[in-house]
């Protein structure tokens, strides 16, 4: 998966809030919070029951449609890169 990283300056105050909640509700840091608060407001109608967006689950669906044969086994990261490759190329 492709990942940015940013930076966020916030108040000493926040900080030990966001802390204590991540604490608090489970999460294992500060950004793993930060990431569920941004899913409830970029993805306002909530995600999937197997905790993906709308969109993410339809391809894994159609993804799992494929006929299942020894030729598509993975045995190396790399297979797996390949696979996602070219599934992201099927859906342009």
């Amino acid at each position: 998966m492709n990942t940015a990283t940013i930076n966020i300056s916030l108040p000493v105050s926040m900080y030990k809030d966001a802390k204590l909640v991540s604490k608090e509700e489970g999460y294992s840091s500060i950004s793993e919070l930060i990431r569920c608060a941004l899913r409830k407001i970029l993805y306002p109608s909530g995600l999937t029951v197997n905790g993906f967006t709308p969109e993410f689950e339809n391809m894994v669906l159609e993804a799992a449609k494929e006929p299942i044969n020894e030729s598509s086994a993975w045995n190396s990261t790399n297979d797996v890169d390949a696979y996602f490759k070219k599934l992201k190329a099927r859906n342009k």
